[in-house]
C-alpha cells in the first residue's frame, strides 16, 4: 500500500503526533493477502504477499496520509525515532481490512487520539468500503490505500 498524493499540506498551526502501533486481527497477521471467499470462508493467496507486515504498513501509510492532510509538523510512527516533541498519539485497532467475496474492500477500525497519555477523543468506530477498479491484486491494494486515505481524512478533521 502507498499514501496517495493529495497535494500540499493544509495551512494552520503545526502538530506533533505519533501514530502508535496498529492492532490487526490474527487472520490478517500473515505475509499473504487475505480475501473472503464467502461470508464465512477466507481465502489466502499463497503467491500474493505484502512487502512488509500489514500492521507496520498501515502505520507507515497512515502517517504519510496524515502528513498530507495536516499543517506542517512532525508526524512520526513508533517504528521511527521519536523526537520527544510529540504531544499526541493515535491508537488504531483494525477489526477488519480485507476484500469481500465481491471484491469490495472493507475497513473496520476503532481509533482514539491521546494527548499526554490521556484520551483526547472518545473511541471512534469507522466502517469504510471501497470498490476496486477491477479484480486484480494491484486494484485491490489501491482500493485499500484509498480506504486508509479516507481514514486519515477523518482523523485529520479531529486534529485540526
Amino acid at each position: 500500500m502507498t499514501a496517495l498524493d493529495r497535494g500540499a499540506p493544509v495551512a494552520g498551526r503545526s502538530v506533533a503526533i505519533s501514530v502508535a502501533t496498529v492492532g490487526i486481527p490474527k487472520y490478517l497477521d500473515r505475509p499473504q493477502i487475505v480475501r473472503r471467499a464467502s461470508a464465512v470462508e477466507l481465502g489466502v493467496a499463497e503467491f500474493e504477499r505484502w512487502g512488509e507486515p500489514l500492521g507496520d504498513m498501515v502505520q507507515r501509510v497512515l502517517a504519510q496520509d496524515l502528513t498530507q492532510r495536516l499543517p506542517r509538523g512532525s508526524i512520526v510512527t513508533t517504528s521511527r525515532t521519536l523526537t520527544g516533541d510529540e504531544t499526541s498519539s493515535i491508537e488504531l485497532d483494525l477489526s477488519r481490512f480485507d476484500a469481500d467475496a465481491d471484491g469490495t474492500i472493507v475497513l473496520d477500525v476503532q481509533w482514539r487520539i491521546r494527548r499526554n497519555g490521556r484520551a483526547l477523543s472518545s473511541l471512534q468506530s469507522v466502517h469504510i468500503t471501497r470498490r476496486p477498479a477491477d479484480a486484480t491484486t494491484p486494484a485491490t491494494v489501491k482500493a485499500m490505500s484509498d480506504a486508509l486515505g479516507d481514514l486519515a481524512a477523518r482523523i485529520a478533521a479531529k486534529l485540526r
